[in-house]
């Protein structure tokens, strides 16, 4: 892991070590917003709520269940927690990330991931605008630049979070990445044929 100490003498590692797009004390200059991907194919929606709050984790479980019965209506395809073989033939459901009651990774608080492949970014998108209350929602696109990815490609639906991003790499590429291409066995996204 990257280790280093900011400007002000603190320590850090991972992520914290660089400035991203979201930084507001280094100018950026227009090479620094270049994105050298050739196509973005894949993305995470990111459902954010208080864990504390039972009405707010109610409302993350109703759109859970909404996102369950499109996938199962066959109105676009994500991956989240409570997908099955039943609903999404040949899913590997090891793969799939819990619903977090707590915070974990860079996400500060109760959170769960819908994995959206290109093909269906436009419906998965309408659905989060529609549906999302008053919930917050990250999304961000998967590619070799995790840092990047969750801070100055990002997109939010209602009020951003802080994310820790230690735990975060600059650059992890390939199949063993961070976010490397996933649920290939769907022939989508990434793993789509060319």
């Amino acid at each position: 892991a990257v280790h280093c100490t900011n400007g002000v003498g603190d320590s850090a590692t991972g992520g914290l070590c660089y400035s991203t797009t979201q930084s507001v004390t280094t100018p950026l200059g227009p090479e620094d917003n270049t994105f050298t991907d050739s196509e973005i194919k894949e993305w995470h929606f990111h459902v954010y709520w208080f864990q504390t709050n039972p009405e707010q984790r109610d409302a993350a479980r109703r759109i859970q269940s909404e996102l369950l019965d499109a996938v199962a209506n066959e109105e676009f395809i994500v991956v989240l927690n409570g997908v099955t073989n039943d609903i999404l033939p040949g899913v590997n459901t090891s793969a799939i990330p819990l619903f977090n009651e707590a915070p974990v990774g860079p996400h500060p608080c109760g959170s769960f991931e819908v994995w959206t492949p290109a093909e269906s970014l436009p419906r998965a998108l309408d659905f989060f605008m529609r549906r999302r209350g008053e919930l917050s929602v990250l999304l961000h696109p998967l590619t070799d630049h995790p840092i990047q990815d969750h801070t100055g490609r990002a997109m939010w639906m209602g009020t951003p979070f802080k994310l820790d991003l230690s735990c975060l790499s600059e650059y992890s590429p390939g199949p063993d990445g961070e976010d490397a291409p996933q649920y290939t066995e769907l022939g989508l996204g990434y793993s789509a044929p060319a």
